[in-house]
């Protein structure tokens, strides 16, 4: 690969911020550092924002965090408020083919990333260079930075006050800081679809889960649909470990053999309701391996982790980037206190220590069980013993209340009013 010869910041000044990721937890970031009149430039690896099926809904107090941005009415009237959830079987067959079924904003992730695009590059204080991957770092009591390469071989100096991390789960930013991630991965791979069909019925809530031990999964809108209406949905589903064959062998799919159309719908067949054959249409699909890992530290001297730079947990139930989200949230704070104090550093670590123990003791057991409530057991006998599920037929609101308050509470991190209420209106 060329190169033509590194060439400075497009800015004669310091870059108070840069940031490297444009999905939506850095767009979220530059939106909210703009509002606080901070300016940041966004380094992008890829040409355009992402289109892959990847998070979809949101709830909690990322609905906060969307009001405070002023993106929440837009975001609430692209989307579809899922009226809660509810959990199924596979659907069963009659005799003619035709299979029946046994509170989040559901929009995807790439709509959501278009419309925090669009409001932070509106504010005059947000510039995204494209094609941008990072491939040096290196900081001092001043600043950071960083070297970028283009698709082309152009490379790039950018010198900034902090650097943010919001660069995914392959980080470049977090392997250049030398941050390693601790946890394991589920030996099932995930595969996410979104699929134009005809929908017989719409279920209230229209959101579920499938309960199988082999075949479980989750399926919801990502647009407002109506019975006997084409519509998007998404369909995640678990790949098998294996596909047994008739003589009891035994057979492991390559990601290319799972991404076979017909594969795909195979899966596909046996979540769907409907009559057969069915009209649906595979737009888009993503093959994912499942994690639960968390950064070792989310602050290393003037860098920062956010979202899946700094965690990562399979996606059953919605957490993960919403917790990123909440990163975001949590370091615009931290950066706005900064201003007022002189000693950032211990801002700093609070930061990582807030968010990490937030994954640790929230996030990861909630996702977790998330996912094994879908497979580890008979769905029948999962339906009467498990813990959540008893909960539920209870009803009572009050525990419902206690069993979620560690998520509608402690989700996000206030570090004004952990460290930085007496320098509010300095």
């Amino acid at each position: 690969m060329g190169d033509s010869g590194a060439h400075a910041s497009p800015h004669d000044d310091i870059i108070p911020v840069i940031i490297v990721g444009a999905g939506p937890v850095g767009l979220l970031l530059a939106l909210r550092l703009a509002q606080s009149n901070i300016r940041s430039v966004v380094l992008e690896k890829d040409t355009t924002l992402g289109t892959a099926p990847r998070a979809i809904g949101y709830y909690g107090p990322v609905h906060n965090v969307f009001k405070e941005a002023g993106i929440y009415d837009q975001v609430a009237t692209e989307g579809m408020a899922s009226g809660g959830y509810v959990w199924r079987t596979l659907p069963t067959e009659d005799a003619k083919g035709t299979k029946t079924l046994g509170y989040s904003i559901q929009l995807a992730q790439c709509r959501l990333a278009e419309i925090m695009l669009e409001e932070a590059t509106r504010t005059g204080l947000t510039e995204v260079i494209w094609d941008q991957r990072v491939t040096g770092l290196s900081q001092d009591e001043k600043g950071v930075t960083v070297t970028t390469v283009s698709g082309h071989g152009e490379s790039r100096i950018l010198r900034g006050l902090y650097l943010a991390g919001c660069d995914g789960g392959k980080s470049n930013v977090r392997k250049l800081l030398g941050i390693t991630l601790a946890g394991h991965s589920w030996p099932e791979r995930f595969i996410a679809t979104d699929v134009l069909r005809t929908a017989p019925v719409v279920a209230d809530p229209p959101v579920h889960f499938t309960v199988d031990p082999r075949y479980w999964g989750v399926v919801t809108p990502l647009e407002h649909v109506t019975p006997g209406t084409r519509g998007m949905w998404r369909y995640s589903m678990a790949v098998p470990a294996y596909e047994e064959a008739d003589d009891g062998s035994k057979t492991v799919l390559t990601d290319e053999q799972v991404l076979e159309p017909s594969y795909v719908d195979s899966l596909l067949l046996r979540q769907m309701d409907g009559p057969r054959p069915s009209d649906h249409v595979v737009k888009r699909k993503s093959l994912y391996k499942m994690h639960q890992l968390l950064a070792s530290t989310m602050n290393r001297g003037r860098c920062f982790l956010a979202g899946d730079a700094a965690h990562i947990n399979n996606p059953i139930g919605g957490l993960g980037l919403c917790t990123g989200l909440l990163d975001a949230d949590a370091l615009h704070q931290t950066l706005e206190i900064v201003r007022r104090t002189i000693d950032p550093q211990a801002i700093f670590s609070r930061y990582s220590a807030e968010r990490r123990r937030v994954f640790q003791n929230i996030i990861h057991p909630f996702s977790s069980a998330n996912k094994t409530r879908l497979h580890s057991a008979d769905p029948e006998d999962t339906a009467r013993e498990d813990w959540y599920f008893q909960a539920l037929r209870r009803g009572d609101a009050k525990e419902l209340e206690q069993i979620h308050a560690p998520l509608y509470n402690c989700w996000r991190t206030n570090m004004w009013g952990i460290i930085g209420t007496s320098l509010k209106d300095v």
